[in-house]
């Protein structure tokens, strides 16, 4: 079966391996579409968070091809979505409920393949059985939703009070849609490509802003009002989502939240970064670091999309054979005219 390496900056290799055997508890999965993630470029492009021989691929669906004799609830045939990460269930984070945050995270990547083997494949658990009307694309939006989840659960959005979303790729996108769905209806997008924009108002987003156009600020004081507290004049958003990974919306993010809002990181920056912890401080922001997500959040998150409630097959803007995977990562890195770039092996 053939499996994509990452080697080298711009350098992914497709490789021929021998096919792994199931253990009693594992299934294989035939894979039908594979999504590439903003850390995948990342990786491409800068070789952040990557060793050379590292398989890739992490948001994927697909047909179980091979069911090992202890797992219950799945057979050959049936058409699934995994959840990629693992917890050991047994550390104190996963004790805690915080399986993202577990000391031996591991996972099942190698979605850019043919195949991928699926270890402890409990259903509900590891796997997800799609219902006839979600295809496989749209089942591999799983992962990047559950990141959206995990961010809006966690900050606790107000109803009735505006919200932010800064970056509009796929996670920011899957954040737009997560807030509509959490009945959020004043959802802000900031983005520079116009097909970014457009998927957001498609999507349900009130209001998209190009940050090289207008002043995001001065634009929402007049649109949305201005709050004070004791030490700042600032805008009046009610909650904020970094999902860019630009550290120069930085200062802009804290500046629009009115005092005590939420401001969400969720994208990870390849380099340093600097943030105003004073206005952080006298604006009592609660500045959250939102990571990956855990099972529930997973769980949830299909639920949402099995009801309809996640409209994300038009955010796929290009698709490619996996022949083609570096042609793929070099468009999904073409941020003025990608959004989410499918692999159909």
């Amino acid at each position: 079966m053939r499996v994509a390496t990452w080697e080298a900056i711009r350098t992914i290799q497709l490789n021929d391996v021998e096919e792994p055997t199931p253990g009693p508890e594992d299934v294989m999965v035939d894979i039908r579409a594979c999504g590439i993630c903003g850390s995948d470029v990342h990786a491409f492009t800068d070789g952040a968070w990557v060793t050379p021989g590292a398989r890739l691929g992490h948001e994927y669906a697909g047909v179980v091809s091979e069911v090992g004799a202890e797992v219950r609830g799945v057979v050959r045939g049936d058409r699934v979505t995994v959840n990629p990460v693992a917890s050991c269930g047994s550390c104190p984070r996963c004790r805690a409920g915080e399986g993202n945050l577990c000391a031996h995270l591991d996972g099942s990547v190698g979605g850019f393949g043919d195949k991928v083997l699926v270890r402890n494949a409990g259903v509900g658990h590891r796997l997800f059985l799609l219902p006839d009307h979600i295809s496989f694309e749209e089942a591999a939006f799983l992962e990047p939703l559950s990141v959206a989840y995990r961010a809006v659960n966690r900050a606790r959005p107000e109803v009735g009070e505006p919200a932010i979303v800064f970056g509009l790729g796929t996670i920011g996108q899957c954040v737009t849609q997560m807030l509509k769905a959490r009945g959020i209806t004043d959802v802000i997008g900031v983005d520079t490509p116009p097909v970014r924009r457009a998927a957001a108002l498609a999507a349900g987003a009130a209001e998209v802003i190009d940050p090289l156009a207008d002043d995001v600020y001065e634009s929402l004081a007049a649109s949305r009002g201005r709050t004070s507290s004791s030490f700042h004049e600032a805008g009046a958003i009610g909650s904020v989502f970094e999902c860019s990974g630009a550290i120069s919306v930085l200062p802009t993010a804290l500046r629009v939240a009115r005092a005590g809002a939420p401001l969400s990181m969720v994208a990870l920056t390849a380099l340093p970064s600097q943030i105003d912890l004073d206005t952080v401080v006298q604006k009592e922001l609660r500045l959250l670091g939102s990571f990956a997500y855990t099972e529930v959040d997973f769980r949830n998150a299909f639920a949402l999309l099995a009801a309809g409630r996640l409209p994300v097959a038009p955010l796929i803007s290009h698709r490619f054979a996996l022949a083609d995977i570096t042609a793929a990562f070099e468009v999904q890195n073409q941020t003025t005219s990608s959004i989410k770039v499918m692999i159909h092996p």
